[in-house]
């Protein structure tokens, strides 16, 4: 059964996507709509040009971007807001539909400027909700879970109340995915009241399903089953057989886990047909496997590896490598509790013939587990001591990677919190006003009572003194929430004063290092421009020579600045995996040669070929190019470079680069602070090459990402060491 519950959310998404219409609407035939461009102008025209660009998005992604340029066009020369916010929406979703992500979201942005102007609230939720999915897409799941709150308030006053439950049910999900369970079951509350309210029956089966799997990690198994029931019922009623299918698996699931067996495998038999009347291959596997592990669990082992059979050879016919890599775990841990060691071997022995085409790392921590407890029981130590040393190394990336994600969920959920606390101390500060006046109001009550009744009794005047008390109290509890929340405010300005500082110090190195180049482009250009027919052919090549490295170097001072700033950001994407060193900084020596030869530098590799690393490839090419182009720059003409790769002394299951040049060196007041971006400079090479400052704050942002460490040894007048070490494979 393991590895193939979360397939249930997959299929859950595109039902719902299906239902409530955002996926790509029926095609409609391309040359019926291209002889429509031929009869229609205007707003109908630029429709038509939309619709195109909707055909291709699936079909040739480039043409729907074509298409969708064209309707821009025609929408400005139409001159209304209305057009334009299409054609930018159509520009957003044609570059989205080839994953170009962070384009497609500044088109949205803009289509929402114009739709803002414009004031259709049916389209301004339209574009929020593009913006919350290209959010998710970028993993800025505060700004979706706030876009796509902002469609469902202007799906609510454009009374679009199935988009407006929608909206929520996908707010609902962001929350599940970041792991904040208890937010994720109130927005899914809230998208089912409406639902019901409304009637948007189609979506009811969704929510409970969802509630039902929220339930389940919490815990609640009660619950999810009483959900779970709900989502089959109204699948039932719709005749939703894929539905069905995912409400049967998610109940027997449920019940394997409460210990009901016999009703377990009845839900997972009736999965088994609805998967087979519908001739889906994954669902027949998931099934017979969900089968197989129930029987395993309560001791009949033959009919779990029959079942276990069938899912595996179903997965291997559809190619589902890592389905097949769990059925055979499942088998071979079968035949060890059968005690039959020597077809738990043969099994386990299978699954390491493919074991590199795996994806997922716990499925090979299992078999490296499974074969550590054989080897164990067949009293082969040794190797029962390596495959358990292979099996903790696995464990141990699991748990680097679930730590990660930890800690990216704490972010995100700290950024929606500090938005949901500002909006509470909004209304604290409406309360407390409202109580100071109805402090008042008491207190001239209290007034006017004592002028008129003069003769009341102590007791009266102790009933109107203990009204004073009770609001004096309740102002003060309402004054230290708000200072309870002024603090944690102080401390989030606190945080963004010096992320602003940050920012004023990178301005700053741009500021400077784009000066220089653009005087130069402007100057040189200006000369060649006044003064061209009277200039020998010596100094105009000599003018076109300054300008070319003035453009170059603008564009190195962008590409570092771009990928530093990406980053920052968490744009970049870190895709570790195992690689040798040696023929990655051979071809970075080949792509800057001619720099060196330039300055007829001699550049050696001294790399051991055997030295396999793991890491992102492209982040650590960076590196080294960086590095080796700083030493080019700073070494003198007949200098020397020397680059080795090998395993370090210093730190364990490390290895480690050092880019070694007989150049001139650096001052030890600046050596402490080069890797900073307070500390950040660019100084003239010695060949007057300019630099952008930011080369080494990039390499030291990727050597950190990639689990390593960067430093420098050098003084003045006596060469540079650069080194930084990357985990082994």
């Amino acid at each position: 059964m393991k590895g193939f519950i979360l397939k249930i959310i997959f299929v859950i998404t595109t039902l719902v996507f299906t239902i409530l219409g955002f996926a790509q609407q029926p095609e409609k035939e391309l040359d019926s709509l291209k002889n429509q461009l031929k009869s229609v102008k205007g707003k109908e025209r630029i429709d038509v040009l939309i619709d195109i660009s909707k055909y291709y998005w699936d079909v040739n992604p480039d043409s729907s971007i074509i298409f969708a340029e064209k309707s821009l066009k025609e929408a400005k020369a139409d001159g209304s807001n209305d057009a334009i916010g299409d054609a930018y929406n159509a520009l957003g979703n044609a570059y989205s539909s080839k994953y170009q992500n962070e384009t497609a979201l500044n088109y949205y942005l803009k289509s929402l400027e114009f739709r803002m102007s414009n004031g259709t609230l049916l389209k301004i939720g339209n574009s929020y909700h593009n913006l919350g999915l290209v959010y998710v897409e970028l993993k800025q799941f505060s700004h979706a879970i706030s876009s796509h709150n902002k469609a469902a308030e202007y799906y609510e006053k454009a009374k679009q109340y199935d988009l407006q439950s929608y909206s929520l049910y996908s707010i609902a999900s962001l929350y599940n995915q970041i792991n904040d369970k208890n937010k994720a079951l109130e927005y899914a509350f809230r998208a089912l009241n409406i639902a019901n309210e409304k009637k948007i029956d189609e979506l009811k089966a969704n929510l409970y399903n969802l509630i039902g799997s929220l339930n389940r990690d919490l815990k609640n198994l009660e619950l999810a089953e009483k959900y779970y029931t709900f989502a089959f019922k109204e699948w039932k009623r719709s005749k939703n057989i894929s539905g069905l299918s995912i409400a049967l698996n998610s109940l027997g699931i449920i019940l394997d886990e409460k210990g009901d067996f016999q009703k377990a495998l009845e839900y997972y038999s009736k999965s088994l047909d609805i998967a087979t009347q519908l001739n889906d291959s994954s669902g027949i596997a998931t099934a017979y496997n969900n089968i197989g592990y129930l029987y395993d669990r309560i001791n009949e082992f033959d009919k779990a590896l029959s079942n276990y059979f069938k899912s595996y050879e179903i997965s291997v016919k559809t190619h589902d490598i890592d389905a097949a890599h769990n059925t055979l775990n499942n088998i071979a841990s079968t035949y060890l509790k059968q005690g039959k060691l020597e077809k738990a071997d043969e099994v386990l022995r299978k699954t390491l013939k493919n074991i590199l085409n795996v994806e997922d790392p716990a499925y090979k921590q299992e078999t490296y587990q499974l074969l550590s407890e054989l080897n164990a029981r067949k009293g082969d130590f040794q190797k029962a001591y390596r495959y358990k040393a292979i099996e903790l190394a696995y464990a141990d990336t699991l748990y680097t990677q679930q730590r990660l994600s930890s800690i990216a969920e704490m972010q995100t959920r700290y950024e929606t919190e500090t938005k949901e606390k500002e909006i509470e101390l909004l209304k604290k500060d409406v309360e407390l006003k409202e109580l100071q006046y109805q402090k008042q109001k008491s207190f001239q009550q209290v007034l006017v009572s004592l002028t008129l009744l003069l003769l009341v009794t102590f007791i009266g005047t102790s009933l109107i003194l203990g009204i004073i008390q009770k609001k004096n109290k309740q102002l003060a509890e309402k004054n230290k929430e708000l200072y309870d929340i002024n603090q944690k405010l102080k401390q989030s300005e606190k945080n963004l004063s010096e992320l602003n500082a940050t920012k004023d110090k990178l301005f700053s190195i741009i500021a400077h290092e784009l000066k220089n180049p653009f005087n130069a482009l402007i100057g040189f250009s200006d000369i060649l421009k006044l003064n061209f027919n009277h200039l020998t052919d010596n100094e105009k090549k000599e003018y076109i020579s300054v300008i070319s490295e003035s453009a170059q170097n603008l564009y190195k001072l962008l590409d570092n600045l771009l990928q530093w700033t990406r980053a920052q950001t968490g744009s970049i994407n870190y895709i570790p995996k195992k690689f040798k060193l040696e023929p990655l900084i051979k071809q970075e020596v080949v792509n800057l040669n001619a720099n060196a030869e330039k300055k007829r530098i001699n550049v050696s590799v001294k790399a051991s070929p055997t030295i396999s690393v793991y890491a992102d490839k492209n982040s650590i090419a960076t590196v080294i190019r960086n590095l080796l182009s700083n030493a080019i720059k700073f070494t003198d003409i007949g200098g020397n470079i020397e680059i080795s790769a090998s395993e370090s002394k210093e730190y364990p299951k490390m290895a480690e680069v050092i880019v070694k040049d007989s150049g001139i060196g650096i001052d030890e007041n600046d050596i402490n602070r080069i890797f900073q971006i307070d500390g950040s400079f660019s100084t003239k090479g010695t060949a007057n090459e300019t630099g952008t400052g930011l080369g080494l704050l990039l390499c030291h942002e990727f050597v950190t990402k990639n689990n390593g460490k960067i430093w420098a040894n050098s003084s003045k007048g006596s060469g540079s060491e650069f080194r930084f070490t990357i985990p082994l494979a």
